[in-house]
């Protein structure tokens, strides 16, 4: 299924943390243009999002044709939207356009694939816009990675941080303690500024390492990703503040999504093993 993707920043399709919005619109066999039903429910979107922002556009095909055809067909049913939306809702400043290449569907005339998806954001979200996209492209990497938690290891926590990386493999996750934050708030408290100075030390000294800030709240059943990705952010924004290089550290928030232990939580521990911070390695 050949797959064609108008977007921002950089080629990514995930489930993202933050609840996008999207609507799909179906294509007749080798059409590029919808039929009147399809029309109908593209106007009655566009009527009903006059205020929202979109951010990617993706065109498919279903499996006839060659990869060519199907990469010219992608294109022209994705700028049939983009005619017909006719700037009536805005995009995003860097909205781009890229091919992904060509992805087999499991049926060769599969009228599910002849379609193209807009994923946009409400009025109400366009504050969390950061966020939504940089969860798109993390979620993307952690998706690729085989994961480790270093507990799993059984490796002595009285080696050094330095050591430990070293018999560590790449995508080891390694739960960081004492890093706490003003209630509510992504504000950094001394104490956990303290407690993020060996990993500085570390980065600094192994500069091939290159990092993901992972945010997670306790208590509260509903996913604020929004908190936990400031939360992240401000350790990111520590870390720079320290002379790490940003392009070496990236950060994702999960909410509440990702507890140790089921929620709502029986005592202060388990809330505190829930509302923690974790470093994921993805380069070394």
């Amino acid at each position: 299924m050949q797959k064609i993707l108008f977007f921002l920043i950089s080629g990514f399709f995930s489930q993202v943390m933050f609840s996008q919005e999207s609507v799909s619109f179906y294509f007749e066999n080798n059409k590029a243009e919808l039929e009147n039903e399809q029309i109908n429910n593209l106007n009655n979107w566009i009527n009903s999002n006059k205020n929202s922002k979109i951010l990617s556009i993706i065109g498919s095909t279903d499996k006839k044709g060659t990869t060519q055809s199907n990469k010219i067909l992608s294109l022209k049913r994705v700028d049939f939207l983009i005619k017909a939306i006719d700037n009536q809702i805005k995009y995003r400043e860097d909205f781009k356009t890229i091919g992904l290449g060509e992805k087999e569907s499991e049926l060769l005339d599969n009228a599910f694939d002849r379609k193209v998806t807009i994923y946009y954001i409400k009025e109400h979200q366009f504050d969390s816009e950061e966020f939504i996209i940089n969860d798109f492209t993390v979620s993307k990497k952690i998706d690729t990675l085989k994961i480790t938690s270093f507990d799993e290891l059984k490796l002595s926590k009285k080696l050094s941080l330095n050591k430990i990386t070293e018999l560590t493999p790449k995508a080891t996750l390694f739960s960081l303690e004492g890093i706490e934050f003003q209630f509510d708030s992504d504000i950094l408290l001394p104490n956990g500024k303290r407690n993020l100075l060996k990993w500085v030390s570390l980065l600094h000294e192994k500069t091939n390492i290159k990092i993901i800030i992972i945010g997670h709240i306790c208590c509260v059943p509903r996913d604020d990703f929004k908190l936990s990705s400031r939360r992240a952010k401000a350790v990111k924004n520590y870390l720079i503040q320290q002379g790490i290089s940003e392009e070496r550290l990236q950060y994702i928030g999960y909410g509440s999504s990702k507890p140790k232990y089921n929620i709502p939580e029986k005592n202060g521990y388990q809330a505190l093993m829930n509302r923690r911070v974790e470093i994921l390695i993805i380069d070394k």
